[in-house]
């Protein structure tokens, strides 16, 4: 089955109607292809199930074997090495911090340990390289740029005290799926730049 993506970009994209002419009015350079990720797979829990590759190693085996190659990547990560693991690929630490002068000297600000690098193995990146990828975009992704968020805020505050999940979703001419517009909401409450009353359908927010 080829891989499926979505066609991502910031900003409100068409309505369904609008779409007709959307090779003439949008601009092509900010859009971008995003992955579809239909599911996460545990690679060990579903080793066995239909339309996957069995093992060659019992499960109990295989989480014990993982369970040493973490322990010790963490150890020689810790020394500042990165680790490889054949077939697979190379693995170092992230940093991220600023850099300050103190009595002459560079010294760290906050230097910490952001995440961890990835660098695949060179044969399976040739493979993974080689799928077949269906060229018809699957679905829209996109996220409100900020000042749109501020605008459509402003026009539906200015005639209601209270708005809701509906509201939002209209007032962004229902261009974001509901998904979106709950983790828009959330945002803007966990930001303070709303408050969140009632549950379920009593749902609605109010400016703070």
């Amino acid at each position: 089955m080829p891989i499926r993506f979505s066609i991502a970009r910031r900003g409100v994209l068409p309505t369904e109607g609008q779409q007709e002419n959307l090779s003439e009015t949008a601009d092509l350079e900010s859009l971008r292809v995003l992955l579809e990720c239909p599911q996460t797979t545990d690679a060990i829990e579903f080793q066995s199930s239909s339309g996957r590759l069995p093992s060659v190693l019992p499960k109990a085996e295989l989480m014990a074997a993982l369970s040493t190659l973490q322990r010790v990547m963490v150890h020689e990560l810790e020394k500042g090495n990165a680790v490889t693991l054949p077939g697979i690929g190379t693995f170092r630490l992230s940093l991220k911090g600023s850099i300050e002068v103190k009595d002459g000297n560079y010294h760290g600000k906050d230097v910490r340990v952001e995440g961890l690098q990835f660098r695949p193995d060179s044969e399976l990146l040739a493979e993974v390289r080689g799928f077949e990828v269906d060229q018809v975009p699957y679905g829209w992704k996109f996220n409100a740029e900020e000042s749109e968020v501020e605008t459509r805020l402003t026009e539906l505050f200015a005639s209601r005290t209270y708005i809701t999940h509906k509201d939002v979703s209209v007032a962004f001419e229902q261009t974001l799926t509901r998904s979106r517009v709950t983790s828009l909401l959330r945002r803007l409450v966990r930001e303070g730049r709303l408050v969140r009353e009632g549950k379920g359908a009593q749902t609605r927010y109010r400016l703070p």
